[in-house]
C-alpha cells in the first residue's frame, strides 16, 4: 500500500505540491512538435555566462532563455531568418516529426525558410511549460508552438523539447525534438461532466466536473479525505490557440499547468510545475475511459527535481449522478 502523501501527490495532478512535498518549424509537415534527450554541451567561458545569465544566477539564466524563445518568434514572424541562424549551435540536430534528423546549422535554417516562404502569412507564438538548467551552461526547454495562418493550414499546435547552451555569450539551440499531438478539444471532454467517486488505498475522492466559461471550458473539483488531511483541488480546462489547456490549483496554495491529449483511445494530462521545496516537477496522468460511468485514472511519468518516481497503480471513478 502506498502512504497517503505520495498517493495524494500522483491524485490531484500537482506534481510534487502536494504533502510529500519546436522552436522549429517544419517545411514538409503541418504539425510538429517534441521531447529532447539533451546533447553534451561544450564548456563557455564565464565571461559568457554573466554575460547572459545577469551574474549566473539560476533565475537569470533562465530568463535569459525565455527571452531566446521570444526572440526566436519575433525573428521568425519578421522572416528574419539571419536572426534564425543566431539561435542554432553550428552542429545542432533537428529532429523532426517524420524521424527525420537534419543535422547543422545551415541545413535546419533552410528548411525553416523554406516552411516560411510557403506560409508568406503564417504566425508564430511560444508557450514554454518549464526550463530545466543543467548547470551553469545549459538548459532544457518543454513547451509549444503555436502558428496561425490565414492560408492554407489555419492554426495548429505542436509540442517541443530542446536543450539551448551558452555560447558567445548567447543561449543557443543544439539540439530540438518535435512530436505530433493528437490535440484534444472541450467537446472531447463533455463526458466528464458531473459527479465521481474513487475509493483508493490512502485516500476518498469526489471529483465534479461542469461547463464554463460560455460552454467554452470545463471546472472541475477534486476533493479526498485522508489520514494525512483533507484536500481541495481546483482545474480550468480552456482551449487556447488550438491547444486544450489546464490549470490546477491546490488548496495549499501551490498550483501547476498543462495541456490535454486524446489519442482516440484515452486521454492524458500533462502537469509542469513546482514543489514545495522549490523543485521543478512534472507528471503524466493518463484518463482511460471504460463505460458511460466509469474511467480510470493512471499517475505515470512522475518526475520531481530531476528525479523519475514510480508510477502509481490506477484508480477506477465511477459516475454517481
Amino acid at each position: 500500500m502506498m502512504d497517503a502523501p505520495s498517493y495524494r501527490f500522483g491524485l490531484v495532478a500537482l506534481l510534487a505540491a502536494s504533502v510529500c512535498g519546436g522552436l522549429a518549424l517544419q517545411a514538409q509537415t503541418r504539425r510538429p512538435g517534441a521531447r529532447p534527450t539533451p546533447a553534451p554541451a561544450a564548456q563557455p567561458a564565464q565571461a559568457d555566462e554573466k554575460a547572459a545569465s545577469g551574474g549566473s544566477k539560476p533565475l537569470g539564466a533562465e530568463l535569459a532563455i525565455r527571452a531566446a524563445a521570444d526572440d526566436y518568434v519575433k525573428a521568425f514572424n519578421a522572416r528574419d531568418f539571419q536572426a534564425i541562424g543566431q539561435q542554432w549551435t553550428e552542429q545542432a540536430e533537428l529532429h523532426t516529426d517524420n524521424g527525420n534528423v537534419v543535422r547543422g546549422r545551415d541545413a535546419i535554417v533552410a528548411l525553416i525558410k523554406a516552411a516560411g516562404n510557403h506560409r508568406p502569412k503564417a504566425k508564430i507564438s511560444i508557450n514554454i511549460d518549464s526550463v530545466v538548467l543543467l548547470g551553469a551552461s545549459a538548459g532544457r526547454v518543454h513547451g509549444t508552438l503555436h502558428l496561425k495562418d490565414e492560408g492554407e493550414v489555419g492554426s495548429w499546435a505542436t509540442r517541443f523539447s530542446s536543450l539551448r547552451v551558452l555560447e558567445s555569450g548567447q543561449w543557443r539551440l543544439a539540439e530540438s525534438r518535435e512530436t505530433s499531438i493528437a490535440t484534444a478539444a472541450i467537446d472531447d471532454l463533455a463526458w466528464l461532466v458531473g459527479t465521481w467517486k474513487a475509493e483508493g488505498p490512502a485516500a476518498d475522492l469526489t471529483v465534479r466536473y461542469e461547463k464554463a466559461l460560455g460552454n467554452k471550458g470545463l471546472i472541475g473539483k477534486i476533493s479526498g479525505k485522508s489520514p494525512a488531511g483533507d484536500f481541495e483541488v481546483v482545474e480550468v480546462i480552456q482551449l487556447r490557440d488550438g491547444e486544450l489547456r489546464t490549470w490546477i490549483f491546490d488548496s495549499s496554495g501551490l498550483s501547476g499547468e498543462g495541456f490535454w491529449e486524446h489519442d482516440g483511445a484515452r486521454f492524458n494530462r500533462t502537469i509542469h510545475g513546482t514543489s514545495a521545496d522549490g523543485a521543478p516537477a512534472s507528471s503524466v496522468q493518463v484518463v482511460t475511459r471504460t463505460s458511460s460511468d466509469s474511467f480510470l485514472w493512471s499517475p505515470i511519468e512522475r518526475m520531481r527535481g530531476g528525479s523519475r518516481l514510480p508510477d502509481l497503480a490506477h484508480v477506477k471513478f465511477t459516475r454517481v449522478k
